[in-house]
């Protein structure tokens, strides 16, 4: 399966240091290695311990492989952390227009104003306006705005 290092491994006085291994099963918080292939241990050690040992995922230096991560999704992983940063700073900016706009919309009489105070788009003033709870004008020059849109 995967190559993995084991820092540590202990059984009763012994202790195996920095040895590799195959990860054979991932378990929540331990992971079952495959020492057939190991120098670390002898043939006899192999023996006893029937090919196979369990240690704790702490004690792998390889935390993306006892993690069950696959190489698949690290580009998955890296684009919805670029989006929740976008959509963060977009919020963070919606925020910084919201005082403006019920600064704004208590002044002006129709939306169109709003917008051109703040100097932005009549649709972010809408959607600033609902993300926030701003009440603007009713009437869009001098129209009034209907409730559907």
């Amino acid at each position: 399966m995967t190559q993995v290092t084991a820092r540590l491994y202990k059984q009763g006085d012994k202790v195996w240091r920095d040895f590799k291994a195959e990860l054979i099963t991932r378990y929540e918080n331990a992971a079952i290695l495959d020492i057939s292939e190991s120098e670390a241990f002898s043939k006899i050690e192999k023996q006893e311990f029937n090919n196979l040992i369990v240690v704790s995922k702490k004690a792998i230096a390889e935390k993306r492989a006892v993690a069950g991560v696959d190489d698949s999704d690290i580009l998955k992983t890296s684009v919805n952390t670029g989006l929740k940063k976008i959509s963060k700073k977009r919020k963070e900016a919606r925020a910084k227009y919201a005082r403006g706009i019920a600064e704004a919309a208590s002044q002006c009489d129709t939306l169109i104003d709003v917008a051109k105070r703040i100097g932005k788009s009549t649709t972010f003033v809408k959607r600033v306006a609902s993300e926030f709870e701003i009440k603007l004008p009713r009437h869009n020059n001098g129209h009034e705005e209907i409730a559907s849109r």
